[in-house]
């Protein structure tokens, strides 16, 4: 009886515990109905909402007061149990003021997979442009940790620079997909979650592939300049987040000294009557050296360099993807040559033909007929290929001055953010290490009272202390 009672209660808190998280955030409940398809019929697990809700209130708390006419935002993760797997989604709210959009405020829910078909959506439809790079995949390594404050907060600072840099896009903001990833309701974003691939994109796809083991026969000077620029930056970011990373490993070493060290001088003082003052002093010194580490340990963010190695990515690929319609631009003037080349030959043996034909050898005549319909087979594809070798040449032309702009954009970008990355990493050194001489600037007075004359290095310390 008593067990029995004791299940009830625990079924009846239960209930309880979960009608307090549905009134917890009613703008939430009602985001549920906005799920993709994908969270349908999950459970939401509470601790996603209080371990790890926002990113730090400087980062997107608000929108920005700009007049750009989208905004968006990623924020409170949520942890869902489903039946075959568990996963992370990230709440999305939008406000614009674009005539196409119906409202000016949308909220959805997204998970990761989500941002990966965008992100392939707008490849397809913008294949020469520079898209921007999403976080990588958990490695199995860390897969266990996959689930961690730390890992989905930085997932979720670069998701929320990914959605921002796509909707300042003057391109890629007005696509249509775009649209529906953040407006889109459970039903009709699984339509088009599983929509198949575009022609365009699957055109682009092998081109793509083609591009491997093609050469070009003219390459464009300006763009491989690009590739070494970009192959060297890689180099140098990864160097500097290999010293962050050694870095951050020493600091970690010297805050575990520091936590030993403040016990030894506080219990030293206790055997100490003289000296007490002095030890106690050094004590709150070390303890407020060892604060300051920790904050610094808090602070450590990599991200930045992450998120440019992916970057650095992403420029690669978008120029491969433009080297691709270079590809099929030369294609097409080398089968333009081969029909152009092929039609002299078959006028050459028209010529050669006719004269056997006048000289008497009637056999010849056969031959001469096909020579003639070959003859005007190749006439009729010369101005077709004529025409394609125009139009490729325009797709050219256009993904340089596309490529061109969103490198320019991104040089620009590029530069305001290392150079607020290695400030900010400045301003925390300077600001710890004016925490750390304060603390040791108050512990001088103490230490300047002390008498050392009678202190003997072959006797035990005498130190009294000045009256």
């Amino acid at each position: 009886m008593a067990d029995f009672e004791e299940r009830a209660v625990l079924e009846v808190s239960s209930e309880c515990k979960s009608t307090l998280l549905k009134k917890q955030d009613s703008k939430d409940t009602d985001i549920m109905s906005n799920y993709s398809t994908s969270l349908e019929g999950s459970v939401v697990a509470s601790p996603s909402i209080e371990s790890f809700s926002t990113l730090p209130d400087q980062e997107i708390s608000e929108f920005s007061l700009d007049t750009q006419d989208l905004q968006v935002k990623v924020d409170n993760p949520q942890k869902h149990l489903d039946t075959l797997e568990t996963y992370i989604t990230f709440r999305i709210t939008t406000r614009t003021s674009r005539a196409e959009f119906d409202e000016t405020e949308y909220v959805v829910r997204r998970r990761y997979n989500d941002f990966i078909w965008l992100r392939q959506k707008l490849v397809e439809a913008f294949p020469t442009h520079l898209i921007p790079p999403l976080p990588g995949k958990h490695t199995i390594l860390a897969q266990l940790d996959r689930y961690s404050k730390e890992f989905i907060v930085a997932r979720m600072a670069l998701l929320h620079r990914f959605l921002n840099r796509v909707a300042k896009h003057p391109v890629l903001s007005c696509n249509q997909s775009v649209k529906v990833f953040l407006t889109a309701k459970p039903s009709e974003f699984s339509i088009h979650r599983k929509s198949r691939q575009g022609l365009l994109g699957r055109m682009s796809t092998s081109f793509h592939n083609l591009a491997a083991v093609y050469m070009m026969r003219q390459r464009t000077q300006e763009f491989e300049q690009v590739r070494e620029y970009v192959a060297a930056l890689g180099e140098k970011l990864n160097s500097v987040d290999k010293i962050s990373q050694h870095i951050h490993k020493e600091r970690q070493d010297y805050l575990y000294e520091l936590h030993q060290m403040h016990p030894i001088f506080t219990l030293w003082s206790a055997s100490e009557p003289e000296l007490s003052p002095v030890l106690l002093s050094i004590a709150a010194a070390i303890e407020q050296n060892t604060q300051a580490q920790q904050r610094v340990l808090v602070t450590f963010t990599p991200s930045m360099a992450q998120e440019y190695l992916l970057y650095i990515e992403a420029v690669k690929e978008a120029v491969t993807r433009r080297d691709s319609v270079q590809i099929e631009y030369e294609l097409t003037v080398e089968e333009l040559k081969k029909k152009r080349a092929e039609k002299e030959l078959v006028c050459f043996d028209k010529i050669f033909l006719m004269k056997k034909i006048f000289g008497g050898a009637s056999l010849w005549k056969g031959a001469a007929e096909m020579r003639d319909d070959k003859l005007q087979k190749l006439t009729q594809a010369i101005p077709q290929l004529v025409k394609q070798v125009e139009e490729n040449q325009d797709k050219v032309e256009c993904a340089n001055e596309n490529l061109r702009a969103d490198l320019e954009r991104w040089h620009y970008e590029k530069k305001n953010d290392l150079k607020k990355l290695f400030l900010a990493l400045a301003n925390q050194q300077i600001k710890y290490y004016e925490q750390c001489l304060a603390a040791w600037e108050e512990v001088l007075p103490d230490m300047k009272g002390v008498d050392t004359s009678s202190y003997s290095p072959s006797n035990k310390p005498q130190l009294q202390l000045q009256s």
